[in-house]
C-alpha cells in the first residue's frame, strides 16, 4: 500500500501556490509517495475553502496507507531528506493550537473537549484506520459544522477536532514534532521538515507579502 500527499486549493493558483505544488511534488517523489492537488469544494460545498481539506478522510483515498494533507504555502527546504511518513504523529500542536484548543473546548463543550486532540490545519498525516474512524463521525445532523464555517473561525481544525470528539479518537501519538510545520519567521528554517510561509518577517513583526518571505528564503539558499 502506498502513501499520498495532498494539497487543496479552490480557485486559480497564485505564484506562491504554484511554487509550493512544485516543491511538494518533488518531496513526494523523493519519499516514494504519490501526489494529488484537490481542487474546488469536494467535502461540503457550503463550507469555506479551508474546510475542504477534510476531504482527505474520504474513502476516495482508501487505497493509500497514509495520507498527508499540506497547506499550499508549505515547502520542504533544500537538503531535507527525512521521510515524514516514517514518523509517529498526526499534526501540529504548538502554542497557537493549544490556545485555540482551549477556546474551542470552552465555547462548544457539546462537541469539543480539552481531552480530545486538536491539530493545526497546515499539516495532517493520517493512516487508513484513523481516517475510517474519523469519518464515522460524519453524516446524520452535521449542523455543528456551521459553527466553524467562517473565515479564521476554526474551520477544518474545528471539524477535525469534533470528528475526533464524536468518535472518541485518541491516538497514542497525536502530534508531530514542530519542525514539520515551522513558521518561516522562526529561527533556523534550514533545519525544518516543512517551512510554512507566513506574512511575518520576524516573530514580533513587521509583515509583508508571503511571496517576499519566500524569495528571501530562496536568496538565503534555504528553498
Amino acid at each position: 500500500m502506498t502513501n499520498i500527499i495532498l494539497q487543496h486549493f479552490d480557485g486559480n493558483l497564485r505564484e506562491l501556490d504554484v511554487l509550493s505544488v512544485d516543491n511538494i511534488k518533488k518531496y513526494a517523489e523523493m519519499v516514494g509517495a504519490e501526489y494529488h492537488l484537490v481542487r474546488g469544494k469536494p467535502f461540503r460545498e457550503h463550507l469555506t475553502a479551508p474546510c475542504q481539506k477534510v476531504h482527505m478522510i474520504d474513502d476516495e483515498f482508501d487505497d493509500y496507507d497514509q495520507v498527508l494533507m499540506l497547506d499550499i504555502d508549505m515547502f520542504a527546504p533544500i537538503g531535507m531528506k527525512e521521510n515524514v511518513f516514517n514518523l509517529p504523529g498526526i499534526g501540529l500542536y504548538a502554542n497557537t493550537q493549544q490556545g485555540l484548543h482551549r477556546s474551542l473546548a470552552g465555547s462548544f463543550p457539546k462537541f469539543a473537549s480539552i481531552n480530545t486532540p486538536y491539530w493545526g490545519g497546515a499539516i495532517y498525516k493520517l493512516d487508513k484506520s484513523s481516517r475510517k474512524k474519523l469519518r464515522g463521525g460524519l453524516g446524520e445532523n452535521e449542523g455543528w459544522m456551521n459553527h466553524y464555517n467562517k473565515p479564521y473561525r476554526f474551520e477544518d481544525e474545528g471539524i477535525m477536532h469534533t470528528l475526533a470528539f464524536k468518535t472518541r479518537y485518541n491516538p497514542t501519538h497525536p502530534y508531530l514534532e514542530q519542525k514539520w510545520c515551522q513558521c518561516s519567521f522562526l529561527p533556523n528554517p534550514e533545519k525544518a521538515g516543512f517551512i510554512h510561509i507566513r506574512t511575518k518577517v520576524k516573530p514580533e513583526g513587521p509583515k509583508r507579502e508571503k511571496i517576499d518571505n519566500y524569495r528571501s528564503l530562496v536568496e538565503k539558499g534555504i528553498l
